[in-house]
């Protein structure tokens, strides 16, 4: 086929070759000239098209021969010519069929006027025709060898690309100029699919703007696409791009590596944007930049997500101030989509607050003209709230809202995360046809498209709930191993208590149907871990559901996701405390018993306002404001100096002596290890303090010197006590909670 193509361009009748070769049509189509052909768009008739795409097509393959890799065909020396041997199957080839003239050297060689190239050749390099014929020969497999691939690389396609341009450019002069032409171009490609395609358009265009909602909207087809990397390298390399656009390329770039499931690529991207965000001192890009880096926690660290939200939260809110901000309506929709997020987030600690931030997105909804990317996430984490509360009907109904808008807006990621929970719900519902049917479309798209590790671990783990349901527990097992598998692979730590609970669950029941031990061993095995990380992740409704699945042999739990009170979100360990407090009051037992267990219900909510007034105290400090409160401190200082409990008094003396040392959150932790553990040793502190061993041992050493802490022993059993006495036992948390750090 091959042959056929250089004996074609030499006859002149490139063009009527694929007509001729349906085979070699089909094959070119599909492996090479598709971008050729969308990059000259509608610029030639359809014959001169295809003619044209395969000439770009043999042009750029010739060049592949090249041995300094230069492209084209252009530019090719003297030396190159007489001298270099490595030249000559290039040189033959190209010659013979029609690519390139043989230049004149007439002082190495005089040809005939009537000569063909070959005998030019011969006489040039001083050579027989069959050693000629060997370089052609070797030309040709060269060839074959180029083309031999089962598809070009990006970098190929993006050659091929800058060929075809070059070409068209030559031979074509739009009517309203370049750059509307490639913007239609764009328009078009994107109607048909062509996300790649509308990606070079536009860049040619010169429109970042639809550059970047193109990779924002299509993400996952970018992702997939072979050339996206080769040309988005090209964009940032060569275009005059503003710090802004260099910014938001950034983060279309940590998309498509989030959509790879390459974690490392991804943070990288974002911290680059971050840093363009401080470079350029703007509120609006790093308040984007902090929501991105957040969106990337919240599956490996909520609590590092939260704190991301309420950074960028911070920086909007300053851009939000500014009525004649030129970008405010774009401030307006990140802070709508951050309330969204942090709405979604408390969702998943079981938190009633979602509610507040739902309705004040909602009104955001109501004042401003929100985009559909921002409404359907509403409606996406509405769905979830009422799910969350058990009504499935009204959790169903938010749900295929956002569903209907996803679809439209095009977003295929999005549609198959909204899948995912649809496949949920359903099973939820009882409606185990549909609960399947959803979850697998995920898994089945997984296979022709990049799917994100959390929707597709969720999609197995949602098919795992529909056959538990089903009592098909050794297929509900198979399908939560699976998400546990994707889960620990991708690091979504936020996902594995979860799907350690659910696979307890599964073996539990199994146990209780078939009566074999090593399921209940292994129910144990996954309670414990899904207990370990209900505590270390600071999420108290799974920790609640993991202590009493066993027991109620799965019949009456009301699962890991549905909402908690609210004071138990905020002070899960000391509501825990008091419920278990009163729970024993209503037992019979002697006087003294009473009186200390009102004493420690006292105490625990003297620790939950102690709590609320350091935050106020935080709060106030980073904003200025100490001075606006200062009656409502003093009110409140005297109401804690009239009976403060030990734990209080030893917090408000470090908090005077320490300052310099901790910051507020940090020392509370460091006081309360020593509290509950009785003592604390260097790696210990470094450890809960967040610093280096050797700074551990200085801040130590510090805190004994100011009377806050005695040491102890010495060598590898140095520990520091507090300062005024033994420390007594803390009350146990509520129905045997494991601590954090502790076995289950």
């Amino acid at each position: 086929m091959l042959g056929a193509g250089l004996n074609a361009y030499r006859r002149g009748s490139l063009g009527e070759l694929p007509e001729r070769h349906t085979r070699l049509r089909r094959l070119l189509q599909e492996r090479w000239l598709a971008g050729v052909t969308h990059t000259l768009g509608d610029a030639l008739p359809a014959p001169r098209r295809t003619a044209l795409s395969l000439l770009v097509l043999m042009r750029w393959g010739l060049s592949q021969l090249r041995p300094d890799q230069s492209p084209g065909l252009e530019g090719i020396e003297e030396h190159a010519w007489l001298a270099s041997t490595s030249w000559r199957p290039l040189l033959a080839i190209a010659c013979h069929h029609g690519f390139l003239p043989v230049p004149s050297f007439p002082s190495r060689y005089h040809r005939r006027a009537d000569e063909s190239p070959i005998e030019n050749l011969c006489g040039l390099w001083a050579i027989g025709h069959s050693t000629l014929y060997r370089y052609l020969d070797k030309g040709r497999r060269q060839l074959i060898d180029v083309f031999a691939d089962p598809a070009p690389t990006g970098i190929q396609r993006l050659q091929l690309r800058r060929a075809a341009h070059a070409e068209l450019r030559a031979l074509f002069q739009p009517e309203a100029g370049w750059q509307a032409w490639h913007g239609a171009q764009a328009r078009t490609a994107l109607m048909n699919g062509g996300v790649a395609d509308a990606l070079w358009h536009f860049w040619q265009a010169g429109d970042f703007g639809g550059l970047f909602d193109a990779l924002h909207h299509h993400g996952t087809e970018v992702a997939g696409s072979p050339e996206s990397d080769a040309l988005l390298e090209a964009v940032e390399v060569e275009s005059p791009l503003s710090p802004a656009e260099r910014f938001e390329l950034a983060l279309r770039r940590a998309q498509i590596w989030r959509y790879r499931h390459d974690s490392v690529r991804e943070e990288e991207a974002l911290r680059r944007g971050l840093r363009q965000a401080h470079d350029l001192a703007d509120p609006l890009r790093l308040g984007v930049a902090h929501a991105a880096i957040a969106r990337f926690h919240e599956t490996r660290d909520r609590d590092r997500a939260f704190a991301c939200y309420e950074e960028a939260v911070e920086h909007l809110r300053r851009v939000l101030s500014e009525t004649g901000h030129p970008e405010r309506m774009r401030a307006v929709q990140e802070y709508a989509s951050c309330v969204v997020r942090l709405a979604w987030l408390h969702l998943r600690r079981n938190n009633p607050r979602a509610k507040a931030l739902l309705d004040q997105a909602q009104q955001l909804g109501r004042e401003h003209d929100l985009p559909g990317d921002i409404l359907a996430p509403l409606e996406q984490t509405w769905g979830e709230y009422w799910r969350c509360l058990g009504d499935t009907g009204r959790a169903l109904e938010h749900k295929h809202k956002a569903l209907i808008v996803y679809e439209r807006l095009g977003d295929q990621r999005a549609v198959l995360n909204t899948y995912r929970n649809l496949s949920l719900i359903y099973g939820e519902a009882r409606d185990f046809e549909r609960a399947l049917d959803y979850g697998r479309r995920v898994i089945d798209a997984a296979r022709e498209m990049m799917v994100e590790p959390d929707v597709l671990a969720g999609a197995h783990g949602n098919l795992g709930v529909a056959y538990f349901y089903l009592g098909q527990l050794d297929q509900a097992i198979d399908q939560y191993q699976e998400a546990l598998r994707i889960e620990e692979t991708a690091g979504l730590r936020a996902h594995l208590g979860a799907s350690h609970y659910n696979l307890a669950e599964a073996y539990y029941k199994r146990f209780q149907h078939k009566g074999q031990r090593d399921d209940e061993v292994l129910g144990d095995r996954h309670a414990a871990m899904a207990a370990r990380l209900s505590a270390e992740d600071n999420t108290p409704g799974l920790g609640s559901s993991v202590r009493t699945l066993k027991e109620e042999t799965l019949g009456t739990s009301s699962g890991p996701d549905r909402l908690i009170p609210v004071e138990y979100a905020a002070h899960f360990e000391e509501m825990a405390d008091i419920q278990r407090l009163r729970t024993s009051l209503a037992m019979p037992q002697g006087a003294a018993q009473q009186v200390r267990a009102h004493l420690a219900i006292a105490r625990a909510y003297l620790a939950i306002a102690a709590k609320e007034r350091e935050s106020a105290l935080a709060l106030a400090q980073r904003h200025g404001l100490q001075e606006d409160f200062g009656p409502e401190l003093d009110a409140l200082r005297q109401a804690f100096t009239r009976d403060l409990t030990r734990e209080q008094r030893l917090s408000q003396t470090w908090a005077e002596h320490s300052d310099d040392l901790l910051r507020s959150d940090r020392r509370q932790l460091v006081l309360a290890h020593v509290l509950a553990q009785g003592s604390i040793n260097k790696s210990t502190y470094a450890e809960v303090a967040v610093v280096s061993l050797a700074t551990a041992s200085k801040h130590l050493g510090l805190l004994a010197e100011r009377g806050l802490l005695v040491q102890t022993g010495k060598g590898p059993s140095t520990r520091y006590l507090l300062a005024d006495g033994p420390v007594p036992n803390r009350t146990p948390p509520i129905l045997g909670m494991p601590a954090p750090g502790s076995a289950f």
